[in-house]
């Protein structure tokens, strides 16, 4: 059961800069094509003396309550979302006054000398925030939460005709996260610590969360610090967090019906040798050496050295030329030499996503995945599959 509607008429002065910026956390919810008019329109609505911005496309909602307290009545009304977010980023910054006529459902704003009024719709037919059943809720830390979308949301797919794969999947048990990504090329996993969760709720759930949601939890969370509440319920997730100006947001999403695949069983358990890399120095290398292999499906190889000091990258296109690359490296296990080619693009992905100086590159035989460890962190894995070496 949603929310209940406000009634009564807006009329609401707020400062112009926390109207937009409330206005462009939630505007990336905004339908961009849809058959209901309604939902090209943004909500805004005053509630003991607090404004909200509210957007939805059916299958994300994005609330955002702003700072700032107004004297107010309590009240809603709906503008078109494109119009009134350029109107606004184009205002001065002083306060901006708007109210409601309730007969046409016209907006009427008004800010130092301008006076504009957008035409809207009824407040009461855009589809207002879902319940979230409590089955399952826990909070994270916001650093960690967004360290870990960021590590894992590149290996998500865009391939549509296996929707499974467009999502993230979030295993929560106890007090750890989980977090996996795949479009069956790569592999990303971080593991993550999550506070307790309240009594009475269950301590493990699953779902999948399509990539789209957590690019947008991504953005909002931006840099700032304090707790995330993530409640899962029935077929749908809810983020919370409370920003430092004193504004909230909520999002809410439905998640992906289906079964993920098992991941687990592609994550290479014993391998033979591994590799410890500067990551900065190896990261620039792949850059170079992708000039020239992206003519040629993107493909680099490594070789190891017979002494296993050093490990050379190359790349070839009939239509550019040849690249040649020497990093050196220290080997643990097997002393033979190994030769393995990756996509460039891949290897670019992960290792800019690791903060640490060095990483572990574990490897078996030419065929075989490749599993890439930032060094001293075994909560974080990305796994690559390898390509022919031609």
């Amino acid at each position: 059961m949603a929310t209940a509607a406000l009634d009564g008429a807006l009329n609401v002065s707020s400062p112009r800069k926390d109207l937009f910026e409330g206005i462009q956390i939630v505007g990336k919810a905004v339908a961009t094509r849809s058959s209901l008019p309604i939902l090209t329109h943004v909500r805004i609505s005053v509630k003991e003396g607090r404004v909200s911005l509210m957007a939805t496309d059916l299958e994300m909602w994005m609330q955002h309550t702003l700072a700032s307290t107004v004297i107010a009545e309590d009240g809603a009304a709906t503008a078109p979302a494109r119009n009134f977010t350029e109107l606004l980023g184009a205002m001065a910054d002083a306060d901006v006054t708007f109210s409601a006529e309730e007969d046409t459902n016209a907006l009427n704003l008004r800010c130092a000398r301008a006076n504009y009024k957008l035409l809207g719709l009824p407040a009461d037919e855009f589809p207002l925030l879902p319940d979230v059943p409590s089955e399952t809720v826990f909070t994270i830390e916001r650093e960690i939460l967004r360290d870990a979308i960021r590590q894992t949301l590149f290996a998500t797919s865009s391939d549509e005709t296996r929707v499974i794969l467009t999502g993230m999947l979030l295993v929560f048990q106890g007090d750890s996260l989980r977090f996996v990504a795949t479009d069956t090329h790569r592999l990303a996993l971080r593991d993550a610590v999550v506070k307790e969760s309240p009594e009475g709720g269950q301590k493990s759930a699953s779902a999948v969360v399509p990539s789209r949601v957590m690019s947008e939890v991504l953005r909002i969370l931006g840099n700032g610090d304090g707790d995330v509440q993530v409640t899962i319920g029935g077929s749908q997730i809810k983020f919370e967090l409370a920003h430092a100006h004193g504004g909230h947001t909520t999002l809410i999403s439905r998640l992906i019906d289906g079964q993920f695949p098992n991941y687990e069983r592609v994550i290479p358990q014993a391998p033979t040798r591994t590799l410890t890399i500067r990551r900065d120095e190896f990261s620039a290398a792949i850059r170079r050496a992708a000039i020239v292999a992206r003519e040629n499906n993107n493909r680099v190889v490594l070789r190891s050295s017979e002494d296993g000091d050093k490990i050379t990258i190359t790349a070839e296109s009939g239509n550019v030329g040849n690249a040649y690359e020497e990093i050196e490296v220290a080997r643990e296990g097997a002393d033979t030499p190994v030769e393995i080619a990756f996509n460039a693009k891949y290897l670019t992905d992960v290792l800019g996503v690791l903060e640490s100086e060095g990483f572990n590159l574990e490897l078996t035989e030419a065929l075989r995945p490749g599993v890439v460890k930032p060094s001293g962190n075994d909560s974080y894995l990305c796994v690559l599959m390898p390509m022919q070496v031609v």
